[in-house]
């Protein structure tokens, strides 16, 4: 008779896995990874005058010209093919 083909035999392996399960739960996590390490090499000044510069951005305006406009029903081309 196996050891491992009977009740006692599930159990042990039930057990060993929950073991496993916990001490993956449980581990040390205290590698920070690749952007939480050190300094990210990001210009903070260079970037919020860029977001700055968008927001004060006028609009386009308005054009009929425009792909994608209106693609309603009636529309005088058919819509154009989206990609995934």
């Amino acid at each position: 008779m196996s050891l491992l083909g009977g009740p006692v035999g599930a159990l042990l392996v039930a057990l060993v896995l929950l073991l496993a399960l916990v001490s993956w739960l449980l581990r040390d996590r205290r590698y920070p990874g690749p952007r939480l390490h050190g300094e990210d090499g990001i210009d903070r000044d260079e970037l919020e005058e860029a977001e700055r510069e968008v927001r004060e951005l006028e609009p386009p305006p308005p054009s009929e010209d425009l792909p994608g406009d209106d693609w309603g029903p009636g529309a005088a081309r058919p819509r154009p093919p989206v990609r995934l």
